[in-house]
């Protein structure tokens, strides 16, 4: 009789086994190729040469394997259309750092040459303020690590003191376990 009870309680014990195995192989997947890439490749050929000459001037190397990501800071009351910043993130892909890739911020305010405000290592994520929250808060932020930093805020200024903007607590968390 207890060989019988054995049995009968391994049956659903295997059962589940088998269960966790192909869901946590789907849930993993879909993490690692669920990671939305906010950039796109930039295939304007001046525009490339313009971003690796302020680079360069920087005394920053670059691949030329350049994606970017382009968003005009929103006018407010306080703000006028002609006061909107162009705020351009440059990722050079060909140098990575692991999860992470030179990240460089661009302001294109009045003057039409682009502006290097600020450069860190970072993933491919981006996040964007989707509401009129306060002026003053972070308007872009970038992926780093397990959390994100700030890049930009409304006024098209750097920014990496502000809070970020990234609400994504439970997939981090299923990441680091590897689930």
């Amino acid at each position: 009789m207890p060989a019988a009870l054995i049995g009968h309680k391994t049956v659903p014990l295997f059962l589940v086994i088998i269960l966790c195995a192909v869901f946590g192989n789907e849930a993993r997947a879909t993490i690692d190729a669920g990671i939305p890439d906010t950039y796109v490749a930039l295939t304007d050929e001046h525009m490339k040469t313009t971003y690796l000459e302020i680079l360069a001037a920087q005394g920053e190397s670059s691949t030329g394997n350049l994606f970017v990501f382009q968003m005009i800071t929103p006018a407010t009351r306080e703000t006028q259309p002609e006061d909107e910043v162009l705020l351009t993130v440059v990722q050079d892909r060909g140098q990575p750092r692991g999860d992470e890739f030179p990240t460089f911020v661009f302001r294109n305010s009045k003057s039409p040459a682009p502006e290097l405000i600020f450069r860190m290592n970072a993933g491919t994520r981006l996040y964007v303020r989707q509401s009129d929250e306060d002026p003053a808060s972070c308007l872009i932020s970038a992926q780093k690590d397990y959390s994100d930093v700030c890049l930009a805020d409304a006024n098209g200024n750097a920014a990496p003191d502000l809070p970020g903007l990234r609400k994504d607590f439970w997939s981090d968390l299923i990441k680091l376990f590897g689930l």
